[in-house]
């Protein structure tokens, strides 16, 4: 699982799709001009989670986003193997979690 709130963050993803890391890169600039530039993971606004595995989707729902429902879920990258999904959770009102997952992490986010 990696967790993003900082642009410079961002080369973690040189492994993801280009629209990947856009919808990323766009999602900490909404942040960082709601809530500020220096924020820290704590602090309102809230993050972007990049889901690798099955587990990872486990832990999060089990913890995180415990009774949440998704406000909304797009994709934002499709290819001959892989979907990317893009999912907000609110988790207070200045608070919020956006999941990118793939394919079967995708699936199991929903269930």
């Amino acid at each position: 699982m990696i967790n993003l709130w900082k642009k410079e963050d961002l080369n973690v993803l040189s492994e993801y799709p280009k629209e990947v890391v856009e919808n990323v890169d766009n999602i900490i600039n909404i942040l960082d001009e709601s809530y500020g530039y220096n924020r820290k993971l704590t602090d309102d606004g809230g993050y972007v989670c990049i889901i690798e595995d099955i587990k990872e989707v486990e832990n999060l729902k089990s913890n995180i986003l415990k009774g949440l429902v998704e406000e909304f879920s797009d994709v934002i990258y499709e290819d001959e193997v892989n979907t990317y999904n893009s999912t907000l959770y609110l988790l207070s009102s200045d608070y919020s979690v956006t999941v990118i997952s793939k394919n079967e992490e995708t699936e199991y986010l929903f269930k």
